[in-house]
């Protein structure tokens, strides 16, 4: 039986890059099964983009856009939307893509057929490519790290981890203390856990420079020093990575 798969996308105020993001979705072969979209607010044309994508949606794929709900007391709000939309989601493989990215268009392909490959794969990873925009020149390819670098930094790009559904099951969600590296502390429990990671040469995603961690540098230094040392990283290596970082200003 074929794979199937659910795309989540969270956005505020995205209206001038999220049209790159939906026609990426909306026009990969095979579609997603399932499109949830978690708008956290947004006051500008974001919701008329993603009302104008839905209306052009493949007829097999289930476009769901919700408001994000309030956030619990003391819970970042980008883990919050991705929890609410992955209480609901239904394939098979877990797509995240920010509202300011895009995905190549075999993406879908590449990825199903890795897990098709490999059963027991539970996230397949990918490098990710910094770009302007869609068809514009590479400024730069970020490839995966191996695992044993998660006492320092997060080894994977995020948008470019393909989750199978059933991991979050075993896992749970996403940490909502953490608001800029709960990604980042999912990947070290998944590895703790003995999840199996399969990598592709081949970037499937791109994505614009100057993210929202790229933002609030400061902050991520914390959680990522913070998640280490919770997941028995002891202290220098974190203490070390964190002091490089501040010192580079990464």
């Amino acid at each position: 039986m074929s794979l199937s798969y659910s795309v989540i996308t969270i956005a505020r105020n995205a209206g001038s890059t999220i049209a790159d993001t939906l026609e990426s979705v909306l026009s990969q072969t095979p579609p997603p099964s399932q499109y949830l979209l978690i708008d956290g607010g947004s006051e500008d044309g974001t919701l008329a983009r993603i009302d104008a994508a839905r209306r052009r949606a493949p007829a097999d794929t289930a476009v769901v856009v919700q408001a994000q709900a309030a956030c619990a007391p003391g819970a970042a709000g980008i883990p919050s939307a991705w929890n609410q939309a992955l209480r609901q989601a239904t394939g098979d493989i877990i797509f995240i893509l920010n509202a300011d990215d895009w995905y190549e268009p075999d993406a879908a392909r590449r990825v199903l057929a890795a897990f098709a490959a490999a059963p027991d794969t539970d996230v397949v990873v990918t490098p990710i490519q910094y770009r302007q925009a869609p068809g514009g020149a590479v400024l730069r390819c970020q490839r995966p790290r191996r695992l044993r670098w998660l006492p320092l930094l997060m080894p994977l790009p995020h948008p470019g981890c393909f989750v199978r559904r059933s991991l979050y099951d075993r896992l749970g969600l996403y940490d909502e203390r953490y608001a800029v590296s709960a990604d980042y502390d999912f990947v070290y429990r998944a590895a703790r856990a003995g999840a199996v990671f399969t990598t592709l040469d081949e970037a499937v995603v791109s994505m614009r420079p100057g993210g929202f961690a790229r933002q609030r540098l400061s902050l991520a230094r914390r959680e990522t020093f913070a998640i280490a040392r919770r997941h028995g990283a002891g202290l220098v290596a974190p203490g070390a990575a964190f002091l490089a970082r501040w010192l580079l200003n990464r």
